[in-house]
């Protein structure tokens, strides 16, 4: 202080001496003086004025410095934007100047009013603290004290502000406030409360000493202290920005001391007013949500809390879990407990939350990728001592018996090393569901294999048991073993006990088509009649074929009556596909002489079933029916009708042959003959063209004109093979006997020595279709193809259509599309039999859809759905196909039907896609409700194809995202994650919507 009192005398005596010297100022002196006085009177605007003047006629150097020095002094006053700037100029100008500490100071205080705290500190450094006013000392030590505080040099500033709240005055208070913070910001909470204790009365800092007063408390755990403290600070500073942090603290205090109703009255007012809460508190508030019964409240706090993988968001998940119970939402309430049971902080959280999350996926029925075996599994590794263990075990039996994810039960079922009676029981039923499984998606090898592990097991289960038979039967009906299928049925029947269910009706009727195709006609008789006694759907199209079969049955015992009325049964029940019933009909009353009749029901055919593959055959059959009547005129008209409509028809042939022999019984021999002519042209190496050289050798005899008949022989060159020598016939013949009997081995070393012995021989073609089929069954598929394109290049008719067929199967079957899809297009023109017809149409629709041809294959889809009985695995393919066609076409809305149909059955692969399909094309249309329920079931019933399922919880996660619903989103990517097995893209769609969802 001594320093201090010496620069004020030293201000008193310069004062003096100017006083002096006042009366020998000159005017420009006088100006000088006057702003001084203005100047110490705090008038700054008249002192700048008066100076500025004195200035412009000074010329004492030391005045014009201490007016220099006034002038910016009065900038910094008032406060000007360039005072620093002045200030610094001023120094500049005068280096040695006397002013230089007050100078810095200001300079100094200008940053500090700027929050430059670095830049004052500085300046305040550069001052000399001993060479300013009392007023500024203080000023000074505040200020730098406080720049200190704010750049982290707390030791410092608490140096000055102690000093400042021993001696000051304007800065006492704010020092004793500032001195208060650092104890309470070091830890040193006793001394802050002390502190803090006697600033409560201050109006300035009385509302943050009460605030920290409180926060201290709250450290300390003194939860009363914090109460009383909090509760009169917001009734004394209701509208305080802080009071937010008050209620956190508050609510905090009174759950920490069991008051669930006041904690949560609190804790909500601070969420409600703050844009980002503490997930701790958010927490606390879910749990007092939770215990007082608000589930929706609870779950929307607790929701928010699990963002991070910590304790905290385990924690929130158990209660989650049991808030979704309670509301019902057992959904929710399963990916909660599962997000709790996957997480390793707290061992007790994770067993209970295991526990529920396994009752869980076994009372949801969910348990998509095996979870609900597993899961039950690992709870009884992982807590082997545990209260639940009796209930786990129980459940554990009763999921083998529900699991949709059959082979996780069967892998599970089989590490235990005894089984009791109820898991061979449950693994009886897991075996045959697998079996239909494989079954459905046409796995037959796998399917017989798990229908015949399911019976070798015994009774435990014996519908299980008993329906394995029956699907068995279907099996090796389906691999052309009709008598094992036969054998199976009729197990099937005389086992079961469920006698009034569509299933038994149906095995009797299955029955009687593996008699059927073993020529058991009357077996088969038999069963078809019980089955259409059984049959309770009149309209079932099976119902309308069993009575055709029925009509076949009676047709081949030469019951023409009563097959004939099985026929119409067969009509009248389905007449849209009542085609075969016609034809038969007409037939049957051919052969009872009643051609008017068949020409009737011939005509009718043609007419009301212009698609049908039997108009060929009903024309040939018409034009029969007249050569009967001897009526030409319309014989010729049906044979022409046959020819000109279907050339590549076999029956066009014949329907050449008998044009001929028409014209020749009529005597009209240039039209035979021209006829003839015709078969011979069109068809060569046919049957029919032999036929037709030998009846045009008749025709030439009788128009005696034997040598114009030698010549069109000659003109035909080697294509036709008129006598065949005893040798070449009985070579064939050998080696044909030895194919018929399957002696493969045999009958090819024969077939390939008489080709040797006659390389064009009349046998050669079938030699090489024969050969072409050996090495077909052995998959030698070079050697068969070339085999084949012999067979067809020969122009031998015989065997033309089922090479072809083979050449088109090989194709496909090297994955060489283009070219199947040109074979069985051509096979589709020339098919006659059925499954040959059915068989180009799937290839093409298969080749067309692997070589991204979308109308190809719409268009082949579109002709196998025509067919009414058209077996289900190939509906199923070629709906599956169609609609995959119409979304490649942009035509969404024609593929909904068909994946509205297929999405029923999600064990098959293409019911799984669909059902995803048709979820995803409901949520780009924007109906995210529609997809979302789609994706629910697609998860309530599960399936086998998992990648699926997978691409079903991605876009039920994508629905979520789109509501804003991120919690629930990130519930089924984090399942998903968990649970999901495979290595695939679908990790790579997890992560990158967990990544966003975390932005």
């Amino acid at each position: 202080m001594k320093k201090i009192l010496i620069s004020l005398c030293v201000v008193v005596g310069s004062h003096t001496v100017y006083g002096q010297r006042d009366h020998q100022f000159d005017a420009a002196d006088r100006l000088f003086v006057e702003g001084k006085e203005l100047f110490n009177l705090k008038n700054y605007a008249g002192c700048i004025d008066k100076l500025q003047a004195y200035k412009t006629k000074a010329t004492d150097a030391d005045l014009i410095q201490e007016a220099d020095y006034m002038l910016v002094a009065a900038a910094f006053e008032q406060g000007r934007a360039n005072a620093d700037l002045l200030l610094k100029e001023f120094l500049d100008t005068y280096p040695d100047t006397r002013h230089e500490p007050v100078a810095n100071f200001m300079i100094a205080s200008i940053h500090f009013d700027r929050e430059e705290y670095e830049k004052a500190i500085f300046w305040f450094n550069r001052s000399d603290i001993d060479q300013l006013g009392t007023e500024q000392q203080e000023a000074y030590s505040f200020r730098l004290a406080y720049s200190l505080l704010q750049q982290g040099e707390k030791d410092q500033a608490r140096n000055y502000f102690a000093r400042i709240q021993q001696i000051g005055k304007t800065y006492h208070t704010a020092s004793a406030y500032y001195v208060a913070y650092l104890d309470y910001a070091d830890g040193n909470y006793d001394k802050a409360l002390s502190g803090f204790a006697k600033l409560k009365d201050k109006k300035e800092f009385g509302l943050q000493a009460q605030y920290y007063t409180t926060q201290i408390y709250f450290i300390q755990n003194k939860f009363d202290r914090v109460i009383k403290e909090g509760e009169a600070l917001l009734s004394a500073y209701p509208n305080e920005s802080n009071n937010n942090e008050v209620h956190r603290i508050i609510g905090n205090s009174y759950y920490r001391l069991g008051d669930q109703n006041k904690a949560a009255d609190h804790l909500s007012k601070y969420v409600s007013t703050t844009s980002n809460p503490l997930r701790g508190d958010l927490y606390i508030l879910g749990v007092c949500y939770f215990n007082k019964n608000n589930y929706n409240s609870a779950t929307d706090m607790l929701g928010r809390v699990v963002t991070k993988s910590d304790e905290l968001t385990q924690n929130a998940y158990l209660y989650l879990g049991h808030s979704y119970l309670k509301l019902n939402d057992k959904n929710n309430a399963r990916m909660s407990f599962e997000a709790a049971a996957t997480a390793n902080f707290d061992k007790q959280v994770r067993e209970v939350a295991l526990y529920n999350y396994a009752v869980l996926l076994h009372e949801t029925a969910f348990s998509g990728f095996g979870e609900s075996v597993t899961v039950f599994e690992d709870f009884l590794n992982d807590f082997p001592n545990s209260k639940y263990n009796d209930q786990v075990n129980d459940y554990l039996t009763e999921v083998y018996l529900t699991t949709k994810n059959y082979k996780a039960a069967l892998t599970s079922i089989d590490k235990i090393n005894r089984p009791g009676t109820k898991i061979l029981e449950a693994k009886q039923n897991v075996l045959f569901q697998l079996g239909t499984q494989a079954f459905t998606n046409m796995n037959l090898d796998e399917a017989d294999d798990y229908f015949n592990k399911a019976i070798a097991l015994g009774n435990y289960n014996q519908e299980a048991r008993n329906d394995a038979y029956f699907w068995r039967g279907e099996t090796a009906y389906r691999k052309g073993s009709f008598a094992k299928a036969a054998a199976d049925y009729n197990t099937y029947l005389n086992n079961t006990r469920l006698r009034d269910t569509d299933m038994y009706a149906l095995a009797y009727y299955n029955l009687g088509y593996s008699y059927f195709k073993q020529n058991q006609y009357n077996d088969a008789l038999s069963r078809f009649r019980q089955y259409v006694g059984l049959e309770k759907n009149q309209q079932a199209a099976s119902h309308a074929d069993a009575y055709n079969r029925i009509g076949d049955c009676l047709f081949y015992n030469r019951q023409f009556a009563d097959a004939e009325a099985a026929y119409s049964r067969a009509a009248s029940l389905q007449p849209s596909a009542g085609d075969y019933a016609v034809y038969q009909r007409g037939f049957l009353m051919g052969l009872q002489k009643d051609y008017r009749g068949k020409i009737k029901a011939m005509d009718r055919l043609i007419s009301d079933y212009p698609q049908s593959q039997y108009v060929d055959d009903a024309l040939f059959e018409k034009g029969r029916a007249y050569v009967m009547l001897e009526e030409s005129k319309g014989a010729s008209e049906a044979f022409n009708s046959l020819i000109s409509t279907f050339p590549q028809s076999s029956l066009a042939r014949k329907a050449g042959v008998q044009l001929g022999l028409l014209y020749y019984n009529d005597n009209q021999l240039d039209k035979a003959a021209t006829e003839y002519k015709k078969v011979i042209n069109n068809y060569p190496g046919s049957e029919e063209a032999k036929v037709a050289i030998q009846d045009l050798k008749s025709v030439y005899i009788d128009m005696n004109d034997i040598s114009s008949y030698a010549a069109y022989v000659n003109s035909l060159g080697g294509n036709t093979r008129f006598e065949v020598s005893e040798q070449d016939s009985l070579t064939y013949i050998a080696a044909e006997k030895l194919f018929m009997r399957g002696d493969n081995t045999g009958a090819k070393r024969s077939l390939e020595n008489y080709l040797q012995t006659f390389p064009e021989g009349a046998f050669s073609s079938s030699a090489n279709y024969y050969l072409g089929s050996i090495a077909f069954s052995h998959k030698e598929y070079d050697q068969a193809i070339r085999l084949f394109e012999k067979v067809l290049d020969s122009g031998d008719l015989k065997f033309r259509e089922e090479a072809l067929a083979r050449k088109a199967e090989i194709e496909y079957l090297e994955k060489d599309y283009t070219e199947a899809l040109e074979s069985f297009k051509t096979l589709l023109v020339i098919a006659e039999k059925p499954e040959n017809k059915q068989a180009a149409s799937l290839g093409l629709m298969r080749s067309a859809q692997y070589t991204n041809q979308p109308l190809e294959a719409l268009q082949a889809a579109n002709q196998l759905l025509e067919d009414p009985k058209l077996s289900p695995e190939v509906q199923t393919e070629a709906r599956y196909i169609r609609a995959k066609a119409y979304i490649a076409q942009k035509q969404e809305k024609k593929a909904l039907p068909d994946l509205q149909v297929l999405s029923k059955d999600t064990r098959t692969i293409q019911g799984a896609e669909s059902k995803y399909l048709l979820a995803q094309l409901y949520f780009n249309n924007n109906e995210g409700d529609k997809a979302e329920k789609e994706l629910m079931n697609f998860i309530e019933n599960g399936t086998p194809h998992q990648y699926w399922l997978a691409r079903g919880f991605i876009l039920l996660a994508d629905v979520y995202i789109s509501r804003d619903d991120d919690f629930q989103a990130r519930q089924y990517l984090t399942s998903l994650q968990n649970n999901y097995k495979g290595q695939d893209d679908i990790i790579d769609m997890i992560e990158d919507r967990l990544g966003k969802l975390k932005k």
